[in-house]
């Protein structure tokens, strides 16, 4: 991607060497014209010079100083006749003799014309052209040179001041690049010009002032919404265990246990809202204490007892030594093991057996959940994502999402593998 200040250097080069060039050529041409006029010019005169000396009767032929070619014509009852040619003197045609000066060859010519009566005299004088190729040929070099170094001079001084009076936006991409959506946003610094940039970002804090508030609006509603809904659920879920306790009719039991299943299933999507909401805005808070890593299992799993016996399913649990202490918030951790055990209950075959195993791992304490899978996850990463999950679940997918967010606060790690049809999500929390 190339950066504004570049794309400013680029486009004054191109406009440069539009304008440039053609100014160069009509430069060019116009010395080239005034150079080779004043050769002619120079040449013209010693042909004056010579013509004003010549005699015809008595024959008188002056010499030409060193380095010039003369020949001399006259015209004598309308015939041409050569009175004199120096050895070298090229030939061309007679129609050239009506050109007052030409190049031919490596040669510079000049014809005039003398009337003496009553001959005609024409007098041609040549001299070699190569000071006057050398001269054009240095003038292009030094416009060249002189084109070169001005678009390479001016395009560093455009990069320059261009990367200047960039340097306002690029602090506001620099602030823009740490900007999270949370309660209280960064604001981009807003320059001391009167011009784009400095709209720009009074622009853009306008916005973010305008996010924030919407981001605190939305924290305030998902609370509150929460805190509304926990409380019926929870005396609905008091009701139905209670009932369940004294209920003998089969039919009635599997109906209330399969009621308070989505009572449960309910006030874990409102807990996830409101996990979502306050990790989306950074206000998520970690109350965090030594826990014994088993008891945050078993925690889970009680949560989990109603839908182990729906899918008539098993958990094995392996704790490797009973002394794993971790420092963690309880309530957040549990949710983290609850959503991993519930997704092995939900994705495995009917009547599967879920390994959840408790180990030590150097400096880590390991919580890994296996299960059976029918079909292999394509994407693994994908589930980890924000509202995904493919293969899995037909939902929202915030559940891993979640987890994998939680447990990075708690500066560990969730790892999804899969091998030989089996599933694995194991966490790994610091000791």
């Amino acid at each position: 991607m190339q950066s504004l200040q570049t794309k400013a250097s680029l486009l004054f080069f191109a406009v440069f060497i539009v304008i440039i060039l053609p100014v160069n050529f009509i430069v060019y041409f116009k010395l080239k014209a005034v150079l080779t006029e004043a050769d002619a010019r120079e040449l013209r005169t010693e042909a004056e010079k010579i013509a004003s000396r010549i005699r015809v009767d008595p024959p008188f032929i002056p010499l030409p100083p060193a380095g010039y070619l003369l020949k001399i014509q006259f015209q004598r009852n309308g015939m041409t006749e050569e009175m004199f040619a120096s050895p070298d003197f090229p030939d061309f045609p007679d129609a050239s003799l009506t050109i007052p000066s030409f190049s031919y060859d490596t040669l510079s010519i000049v014809n005039m014309e003398k009337v003496n009566p009553p001959n005609e005299l024409t007098v041609s004088l040549a001299r070699s052209n190569r000071i006057l190729i050398q001269q054009l040929n240095n003038l292009t070099a030094y416009l060249f040179l002189a084109s070169v170094c001005s678009i390479i001079t001016a395009g560093l001084l455009v990069y320059l001041s261009s990367g200047f009076m960039l340097k306002p936006i690029k602090k506001i991409i620099g602030v823009a690049h740490r900007i999270q959506a949370s309660n209280s946003i960064e604001r981009v610094p807003v320059p001391q010009t009167n011009d784009e940039s400095r709209e720009l970002a009074e622009t853009l804090n306008g916005m973010l002032s305008r996010l924030e508030t919407s981001i605190k609006n939305q924290v305030n509603f998902f609370a509150s919404a929460a805190h509304e809904l926990k409380t019926p659920l929870a005396i609905m879920q008091t009701e139905v265990t209670l009932a369940l306790e004294k209920v003998k009719d089969q039919e009635l039991m599997r109906i209330l246990q399969s009621q308070l299943l989505e009572i449960q299933r309910l006030d874990r999507v409102i807990q996830d809202f409101l996990l979502l909401s306050q990790l989306k805005s950074e206000t998520l808070t970690l109350r965090e204490r030594r826990e014994g890593v088993e008891e945050i299992v078993y925690a889970a799993i009680r949560k989990l007892r109603y839908l182990c016996k729906q899918r008539e399913s098993k958990i094995q649990v392996m704790v490797e030594d009973r002394a794993m202490n971790v420092l963690v918030d309880f309530d957040k951790m549990e949710t983290v093991v609850t959503n991993l055990i519930e997704n092995a209950i939900r994705y495995s075959p009917g009547k599967s057996t879920i390994h959840v195993a408790l180990s030590l791992k150097d400096e880590w304490i390991a919580i890994t959940c296996r299960n059976a899978i029918q079909k292999p996850i394509q994407n693994l990463e994908s589930l980890t994502s924000e509202f995904k999950s493919e293969g899995m679940s037909s939902g929202l997918g915030m559940g891993l999402w979640i987890s994998d967010q939680i447990v990075r606060l708690h500066k560990g790690r969730l790892d999804l593998s899969q091998e030989d049809g089996f599933f694995q999500a194991c966490v790994s929390l610091p000791r």
